[in-house]
């Protein structure tokens, strides 16, 4: 009986406190609440943020309107995709991910960027960790369903760390090809 008493108490006590609630403090007046927290990496959970940080500056060349130009299809973050210009973090295939990307050119028919590119491709590699230092370019723009995406991507430098084999594996998983949408 005596058991039976205890283990009803415990259980008592675990179920009120997986319920319980934490109130937020009332902040004096004439102030906000505190911004969200950000990861590790100093960014935040959202992924159209993380991919295209609201914080920077577009080069003079490039598209500031967002309802408008060429997009990409992003699926950092978001398995579904979105419509991205500009993305810091690309997840260009199902293979490859452009990192740390800063764009110097963002028009309707090219775009033009520096970075680093990770996949699945280079993962013995140790690239998921430490990424190749690469410069691309976007091209080919197709309209799916009224909205402009590029569908083409060349990798223009390398750099020094790729070797030939890691080039050569990249051209043959993803061909050049960038993600699209599917038509609906």
């Amino acid at each position: 009986m005596r058991r039976t008493i205890l283990t009803g108490a415990v259980l008592l006590l675990a179920a009120t406190g997986c319920g319980e609630q934490v109130s937020t403090p009332d902040l004096p007046e004439g102030t906000s609440a505190p911004e969200a927290e950000q990861s590790p990496q100093g960014e935040t959970a959202d992924p159209q943020e993380q991919a295209s940080p609201q914080g920077t500056q577009p080069a003079p060349e490039e598209d500031t309107d967002q309802s408008s130009g060429t997009f990409v299809l992003n699926r950092y973050g978001n398995e579904n995709g979105f419509d991205d210009q500009t993305p810091t973090e690309y997840v260009a295939t199902e293979f490859t991910t452009f990192t740390d990307m800063e764009w110097g050119t963002w028009a309707d028919e090219v775009a033009r960027g520096e970075g680093g590119v990770k996949g699945t491709w280079c993962m013995q590699e140790g690239c998921q960790d430490d990424p190749y230092e690469v410069e691309v370019e976007l091209g080919d723009p197709v309209d799916v369903d009224g909205t402009t995406y590029f569908s083409t991507y060349t990798i223009t430098d390398y750099g020094e760390e790729m070797s030939e084999e890691m080039i050569g594996t990249l051209e043959e998983v993803d061909g050049g090809t960038l993600a699209l949408p599917s038509t609906g």
